[in-house]
């Protein structure tokens, strides 16, 4: 049950899309799902391990993707989603069985990279937030797909706000700390 959202939660909403689409949602409308801990989420703390956020937000994300109308065609063009970065914070536990919402939603975009917010919120309030670094990469091109071109199939001329001054500091220290790892 390790990888249950990569083999059977997002398989299956992949087929459900193709079933009966999920509502959809403008670009910028946050998708919030319901979640409970079960026992293959925990670790010895027996509370929500902390790679299993990581999961979680990816099932988030090609949520997001079946609600703005875009995983059928990216699905087609066989584009593969890409993680570039996830910063995030932990502030309260998840215990076992406890039930949670996960909200997604898209920030903004530049010419490589969307940018997304996550949050994990449980009965007491804020649990995790994580800021997401994501792109499209088309293997028959050997490139990542430009987010303006993947979001013109859904709600063609919608223009980004800018990316916020915090995640271009990110941004730049990811360069700072890869360039010093070469």
């Amino acid at each position: 049950m390790a990888h249950y959202n990569s083999f059977i939660r997002i398989p299956a909403l992949v087929i459900r899309n193709w079933i009966a689409p999920l509502p959809r949602l403008h670009a910028f409308d946050a998708d919030v799902v319901r979640l409970r801990v079960w026992p293959n989420d925990i670790d010895f703390n027996l509370h929500l391990n902390n790679a299993r956020y990581l999961s979680v937000m990816d099932y988030g994300r090609m949520r997001l993707l079946a609600r703005a109308g875009l995983l059928t065609p990216v699905l087609k063009a066989r584009w593969v989603p890409l993680v570039g970065g996830v910063w995030i914070t932990y502030r309260r536990s998840l215990e076992l069985w406890a039930q949670y919402t996960l909200t997604t939603r898209l920030d903004c975009w530049d010419d490589r990279w969307f940018y997304m917010e996550q949050t994990f919120t449980g009965k007491d309030g804020l649990a995790a937030v994580g800021w997401v670094k994501g792109a499209l990469y088309d293997p028959g091109k050997k490139a990542i797909v430009e987010p303006q071109r993947i979001l013109d199939i859904a709600q063609p001329g919608l223009v980004s706000p800018p990316v916020p001054e915090s995640m271009q500091v990110l941004n730049e220290l990811t360069r700072e700390k890869l360039q010093s790892a070469t």
